[in-house]
C-alpha cells in the first residue's frame, strides 16, 4: 500500500514538472494534498491516521472541463483503508450576471458543508465532523442497515447550479440516499437509491452567506434486512452558514433526517460550530463543538434516545506555505455513553498541500 501511494506521488509530480516546462498556458490544473496524524486517548492508546488526494482539471475548451479527484484515507479511528475517486465529471460553465455550472458524472457532494472538510488544508482542525464517519444508533432495527447524519456522499448524478451577486440557487439528482455511503472500490455497497436535491442561498455581503438545502429519495431497501420489508424514503433537510471578516472565519450546520422504517417514522439531528482564527501570518487557533442527537430502535416499542457531543480545540503552525503543522485536544461522549462518559484524547498533524499546474 505504502509504496502504491508513494508510486502515485512520484507520477503526479513528475507529470506536474512535464506540464510546467510548456511554453505555453497549461489547459492543466493539479493540486495534491497530504496529511498525517497522531492521536493518543487517556488510556495511552495510539492511532494513526492518513489522508492523500489531489484534483486534477483538463480545460477542454468552450467552458467544459474534465475533473477528476483520487482519494485514500487510512481511518485513525478503525485503521481500515479507505480508498476512493470522489470526482470524476464533466462541467461547463458560463460567467456572467447570473453564472450557470452544469456537471455531470461522480458529482461532489450538493449537500451541507461537513464534506468540505475531507480535504486536509481546508479543515481547520485535525479531527473531521462527526456526521461524516460516526454510525447513528440503528434506525430501522438492531438487524437493520446502519446509517449517517450526513456521510462523506460523492454520488453519481448531475447539477444544475445558478448564481448571482447576492444569491445562489441549485438542483441536482444523485443515486444515493445522503445518510447511506457508496463506495467505488468495496465489495459490498448499499442499494442505489434515486435521490432529489434542492438548494439556495443568500449573500447579503462579501464574507456573509445563509444556504439551505433539501433532499428526498429512498433510503432503505425491502429485503436488506430481517427487520426491513418495504421500501422507505427520507427527507434531509439542512441549514448552513459562514462568515468571514477581518482575520476571523466562522461555519455552522444544522442537519434534520427524517427516514421512515416498518416500526414508522424517526428522525435524528445534528449540528456543528466551527471557527478560525488567524493570530499572526504563521500562527492559528481553531476549534470546533457539535452534537448529534439520535432514537436508538432497540425494539418496536423500546427507543433510546442517544447523543454524542464532542469538541475540539487547535493551534496550528504554518511551517511553509505548502507544510501546516497541528496539535490538538478532544473531548468527546459517543453514542450510548452516560453522563461520565466523556473521553479525552490529543492529536498532532503534518498536512502538505502544493498547487503545480
Amino acid at each position: 500500500m505504502r509504496r502504491t501511494i508513494l508510486a502515485c506521488l512520484f507520477v503526479a509530480g513528475a507529470t506536474a514538472q512535464a506540464f510546467g516546462q510548456q511554453a505555453t498556458p497549461s489547459r492543466f490544473a493539479l493540486d495534491t494534498s497530504a496529511a498525517v496524524d497522531e492521536t493518543v486517548d487517556g488510556k495511552g492508546n495510539y492511532t494513526t491516521g492518513v489522508i492523500m488526494d489531489g484534483v486534477l482539471s483538463v480545460d477542454l475548451g468552450g467552458g467544459v472541463q474534465a475533473i477528476v479527484r483520487p482519494f485514500v484515507q487510512r481511518l485513525a479511528s478503525t485503521g481500515e483503508w479507505n480508498k476512493q475517486v470522489w470526482v470524476a465529471e464533466l462541467r461547463y460553465e458560463r460567467p456572467g450576471p447570473v453564472g450557470l455550472r452544469v456537471e455531470a458524472g461522480l458529482i461532489p457532494s450538493p449537500i451541507g458543508l461537513a464534506n468540505l472538510t475531507l480535504r486536509p488544508h481546508l479543515n481547520p482542525t485535525i479531527a473531521q465532523p462527526a456526521s461524516l464517519f460516526t454510525r447513528l444508533p440503528p434506525l430501522a432495527g438492531l438487524r437493520g442497515p446502519g446509517a449517517n447524519l450526513i456521510g462523506a456522499v460523492y454520488p453519481y448524478g448531475a447539477q444544475v447550479t445558478v448564481s448571482g451577486v447576492h444569491w445562489d440557487a441549485r438542483g441536482a439528482i444523485m443515486d444515493t440516499a445522503p445518510m447511506r455511503v457508496r463506495r467505488i472500490f468495496a465489495e459490498a455497497n448499499p442499494p442505489r437509491f434515486t435521490n432529489v436535491v434542492f438548494g439556495a442561498g443568500v449573500t447579503p455581503f462579501v464574507g456573509f452567506r445563509v444556504g439551505t438545502s433539501v433532499t428526498h429519495g429512498g433510503w432503505l431497501r425491502a429485503g436488506e434486512s430481517p427487520v426491513v420489508t418495504a421500501d422507505h424514503d427520507a427527507t434531509v433537510f439542512t441549514i448552513e452558514s459562514d462568515l468571514s471578516f477581518l482575520y476571523t472565519k466562522l461555519s455552522g450546520e444544522w442537519v434534520r433526517d427524517s427516514v421512515g422504517t416498518d416500526t414508522g417514522d424517526r428522525a435524528a439531528t445534528g449540528w456543528f460550530v466551527q471557527g478560525q482564527q488567524t493570530l499572526t501570518p504563521r500562527w492559528f487557533l481553531a476549534g470546533r463543538i457539535e452534537r448529534l442527537s439520535s432514537p436508538a430502535i432497540i425494539s418496536a416499542t423500546l427507543i433510546d434516545q442517544q447523543q454524542l457531543t464532542g469538541a475540539q480545540e487547535t493551534l496550528g503552525y504554518r511551517l511553509t506555505p505548502e507544510i501546516t503543522l497541528r496539535i490538538e485536544h478532544r473531548i468527546r461522549k459517543p453514542f450510548s455513553a452516560g453522563p461520565a462518559g466523556y473521553g479525552h484524547s490529543g492529536a498532532v498533524s503534518v498536512v502538505w498541500w502544493k498547487r503545480w499546474l
